[in-house]
């Protein structure tokens, strides 16, 4: 009897230990939960925070068409890769990703550095762009016809892509400095000297609507800062006075093709009409749904390049009509953003930023549109985020960055 009492009172003692174990466990886990919620909130209030400084609808919209561009660029390339003499499908794929993931963290960088600064680097930043455009002209490499780039080992870089930026910059604390500049002689002298340099720089290599983007930036941040429209008619009349004489004296040969060929791309459809012309018969084939992702004909050796600045056509035969319409509303939205940053502006510099950015964005959508539809003279210009090319992703980065920091929240300042 008294063995049998020993045995309950041995087995009721590791009962006991054993729940007090367990309510130790429960306990430590309880405490691990709360610390982990604790955790979770302080991240998420920390996030909302930094979310709260920047526009952070501008950040999801410039995420979803990187992320949408490595797609097309992967897809819109497919074909040229596995048809070359070293086959390589995932080629355009990893380089693009390269490019978009680099971009971010310049982005990321730019976005936090206060763009008051670029007032003491203006100048610095002006002259730059000039001498890196002359030393294309001096040491660049080519490529059909044209040159724009400038080699480093396996990767060539566009400048005058950094140009766009550098001359938004520019103008911007040019005319924040002395509200006056816009007025006087001497600062419009300035101004116009400027952008007839890069304008000039630019056309030679020959990129005329790289030239156009850079003359309206100026010209738009210009207008913006008070100045009469007047003095936009003379380079307007010039421009106008240029293309008349190109195309009555059909001089210089490359230029009146140039101009003239868009006018209708089918008469010669085997020359500079080529790549317009297969252009529109994709964008003909994908109808109002499209092929399919990945199932473009004219990628398939078809449409020169179609992963640079015809990837439009790419998209629009892959996705049709409802594609396309869903990206531009995507780029509409975008655009609203950018001018919303802009309104709220704590001051003139932050202002003229980010109207240089939003006409920037716009410009290119446009003119890339106009060029793969034949409503302009063809010309190589990108597709904002779309299109492949490392430059182009990082000028839009840099100068999203630059809007980024315009609208962070700085507490204790007043527009």
């Amino acid at each position: 009897m008294r063995q049998n009492d020993a045995e309950v009172k041995v087995k009721k003692g590791r009962a006991e230990r054993a729940a007090t174990r367990r309510a130790i466990r429960r306990e430590r886990r309880g405490e691990t939960a709360r610390a982990a919620a604790n955790e979770a909130k302080d991240f998420g209030r920390g996030l909302s925070r930094v979310l709260n400084r920047y526009d952070f609808i501008v950040v999801l919209l410039v995420v979803l068409l990187s992320l949408f561009g490595i797609a097309m660029v992967f897809s819109a390339g497919y074909y040229q890769t596995i048809n070359s003499a070293d086959p390589n499908p995932t080629y355009y794929l990893f380089r693009q990703a390269f490019f978009v993931a680099t971009g971010f963290v310049i982005m990321v960088i730019v976005a936090n550095i206060d763009y008051h600064i670029y007032m003491r680097f203006a100048n610095i930043i002006m002259i730059i762009s000039v001498v890196v455009l002359i030393l294309v002209m001096a040491v660049g490499s080519s490529a059909n016809n044209a040159q724009r780039w400038i080699g480093f080992g396996i990767f060539r870089i566009t400048p005058s892509e950094f140009c766009k930026v550098a001359m938004i910059v520019f103008t911007s604390c040019f005319l924040a400095s002395d509200p006056d500049n816009i007025r006087s002689a001497k600062g419009l002298g300035v101004l116009f000297a400027v952008m007839a340099a890069h304008f000039i720089l630019i056309i030679l290599q020959p990129n005329l609507s790289t030239a156009i983007v850079i003359v309206a930036i100026m010209g738009a941040i210009m207008l913006v800062a008070g100045l009469n429209m007047l003095f936009l008619a003379l380079p307007a009349i010039a421009g106008v006075l240029g293309y008349m004489y190109i195309m009555t004296a059909r001089t210089p040969e490359h230029w009146y093709q140039r101009l003239s060929s868009f006018m209708d791309p089918f008469a010669d459809r085997q020359g500079d009409g080529y790549q317009v012309t297969q252009g529109l018969i994709a964008l003909g084939n994908g109808g109002l749904k499209g092929l399919g992702f990945g199932r473009s004909v004219a990628k398939n050796l078809y449409l020169p390049e179609p992963q640079n600045d015809f990837i439009l056509a790419v998209l629009g035969e892959e996705l049709g009509y409802i594609g396309f319409l869903v990206l531009m509303l995507v780029y509409i939205i975008l655009l609203f953003r950018l001018i919303m940053v802009a309104l709220k502006a704590n001051d003139r510099l932050g202002f003229y930023l980010a109207t240089g950015v939003a006409v920037m964005l716009a410009l290119q959508v446009i003119i890339n549109v106009a060029v793969v539809t034949s409503s302009m003279p063809a010309t190589g210009i990108t597709l904002p985020f779309i299109s492949y090319g490392g430059t182009s992703i990082w000028a839009f980065m840099i100068a999203i960055g630059i809007v980024l920091n315009v609208s962070k929240k700085r507490e204790g300042k007043k527009r």
